[in-house]
């Protein structure tokens, strides 16, 4: 693979996992626009670790709480809401969903930035104060929005802090709540594409393509465009300026739109 192209790859999954812009909408516009479908099997696998790393350190000290002591209600909040996640995720890969996404995802962008436009404007008009906690019914409601995220250019970040946020929980309790959710779902994606890793005849051949010094490289950036990126989005969500991405992803749904249909 192109060194460069390389980069590009890392920085756009880094920036766009925690960042409400969808990396895997992102991803697939690159892979479209560069012509390397095939060759990123075995980098997604590191893609993927590398941000999953990144949660792990920011908010390692909940994690730790949530180890020593697992039975307690934010827990069962986090499975509640991946397991109606996985539900989504599964009809995704039995009916095979990928081949259709080339063709709308520019139109899911567009959703997710309606999204994120009608979270700026309930912030800025809202007099409601915030419940301190996410409940049951948020942790349901999450777990939807998040299974609809499965689609390239419905950005998973976004769409589960809009609709915690709109559902009149705490940014801050959103976030971290979004954040943590995303462990599960980055290892679920993780052992998807080890068991395509294995159906594609082993890493074998997936390193005869990419070297293993590069797997390393993309680990690394990955892994530190991934914490910065983190700390930019809980930054902005603070001060309520995602309606810059709103205004981005939706020129570029318009934008992807008509570089797949015209």
């Amino acid at each position: 693979m192109n060194f460069w192209i390389l980069i590009l790859l890392c920085v756009v999954q880094g920036l766009t996992e925690f960042l409400p812009v969808s990396s895997s909408g992102h991803l697939l516009f690159v892979e479209q626009i560069f012509g390397i479908e095939g060759e990123l099997l075995l980098l997604n696998l590191f893609l993927h670790v590398a941000t999953l790393c990144a949660v792990i350190v920011v908010y390692r000290k909940i994690i730790w709480a949530l180890i020593k002591k697992p039975f307690q209600p934010l827990t069962y909040k986090l499975i509640l809401s991946t397991v109606i996640t996985c539900v989504f995720a599964f009809t995704y890969q039995i009916f095979d969903l990928d081949k259709y996404m080339p063709k709308v995802y520019g139109f899911c962008f567009l959703i997710t930035s309606i999204l994120l436009f009608s979270t700026y404007m309930f912030k800025r008009k809202s007099a409601v104060v915030p419940a301190p906690e996410i409940s049951t019914k948020s942790a349901v409601l999450v777990g939807f929005v998040q299974g609809f995220a499965v689609l390239p250019g419905i950005s998973r970040s976004g769409s589960t802090i809009s609709s915690l946020i709109l559902a009149g929980n705490d940014e801050g309790k959103a976030a971290e709540y979004s954040f943590l959710l995303s462990i599960p779902i980055i290892l679920g994606g993780f052992i998807l594409e080890i068991i395509d890793l294995v159906k594609d005849g082993g890493a074998g051949n997936a390193f005869a393509s990419i070297p293993v010094w590069q797997c390393i490289f993309a680990f690394v950036l990955t892994f530190l465009v991934a914490m910065l990126s983190l700390k930019i989005t809980l930054k902005l969500l603070k001060n309520n300026k995602f309606i810059f991405f709103s205004i981005y992803l939706f020129l570029l749904g318009i934008g992807v739109i008509i570089f797949n249909f015209v």
